[in-house]
C-alpha cells in the first residue's frame, strides 16, 4: 500500500515538471527594439502644432486686413482716372506686399524651429524611457507592426512640455535707416560754391593756347 502511495507521489512529481519544463520552453515575444513615428500626425494633432498652425494663420489673414485701405485708395484712384496717385498707390502696395511675405515667411520659419526642437526633445525622452535603440520615421519604413508605433506616446510627452512661440510679429513696415555714408545736406551746399570757383582757371589757359600756335608755325 505505501509502494502504491510513493509510486503514485513520484508520477504526480514527474508530471508537475515535465508540465513546468513546456511552460519554460514556451517563446516569449520580444521587446521591440526600434520604434515608429509618424511625424505629419505630430504636426497636425499635438497641443504645440495645433498652435502653431492657428498662428500662422492668424498672421496671414492680419497681413491681408492690412492691405485693404491700400487696395481701396489704389480703386479710388483708378475710377477717377489719376494717373499719378495710381502708380503712386500701386509702388506703395507692392512694397507693402514683398514686406508683408518676408514676415510671413520668417515666421513660418520660426515656427517650425520651435517645433522641430521641441519634437525631438520628445523623441529623445520617448527613446530612452522605452529603452529603444532608435525612432524612424513611418516614411522610412515600407510595413511594421503595430505595438512599436510610439506616436502616442511622443504626443503624450509633446502635449506636456510648455514651450510657447511668442508674441506675433509686427506688421508696421519700419523706416528705412539713414545710410552711414550719407552726406548731411548742409555740407553739400558749403561744397557747391567752392566747385563752382575752379571753373574760371579752366577758361584762362585758352588763350595761351591760342597764343602759342602761330608760334609753332
Amino acid at each position: 500500500m505505501n509502494r502504491n502511495i510513493v509510486s503514485a507521489l513520484a508520477l504526480v512529481s514527474m508530471l508537475a515538471l515535465l508540465g513546468g519544463c513546456n511552460e519554460e520552453a514556451k517563446p516569449q515575444k520580444p521587446e521591440p527594439q526600434f520604434g515608429v513615428v509618424q511625424i505629419s500626425k505630430l504636426y497636425q494633432e499635438s497641443k504645440l502644432g495645433k498652435e502653431g498652425i492657428a498662428r500662422v494663420s492668424e498672421l496671414e489673414n492680419k497681413a491681408m486686413a492690412s492691405l485693404s485701405t491700400l487696395q481701396q485708395d489704389l480703386e479710388k484712384a483708378q475710377n477717377a482716372k489719376n494717373e499719378a496717385e495710381v502708380q503712386r498707390l500701386q509702388k506703395e502696395l507692392q512694397g507693402r506686399v514683398f514686406f508683408l511675405q518676408n514676415v510671413i515667411k520668417q515666421d513660418q520659419e520660426h515656427v517650425m524651429n520651435v517645433l522641430q526642437t521641441e519634437m525631438k526633445k520628445a523623441l529623445e525622452k520617448c527613446q530612452n524611457d522605452k529603452s529603444l535603440f532608435g525612432i524612424f520615421p513611418e516614411e522610412a519604413l515600407a510595413s511594421y507592426k503595430p505595438e512599436v508605433d510610439v506616436t502616442d506616446a511622443v504626443k503624450t510627452i509633446l502635449d506636456a512640455a510648455t514651450a510657447t512661440f511668442g508674441d506675433l510679429p509686427s506688421l508696421d513696415k519700419p523706416a528705412l535707416p539713414e545710410p552711414e555714408n550719407a552726406t548731411p545736406a548742409a555740407k553739400t551746399d558749403k561744397a557747391a560754391p567752392a566747385a563752382k570757383a575752379d571753373k574760371p582757371a579752366a577758361k584762362a589757359e585758352k588763350p595761351a593756347e591760342k597764343a602759342a600756335a602761330p608760334a609753332a608755325k
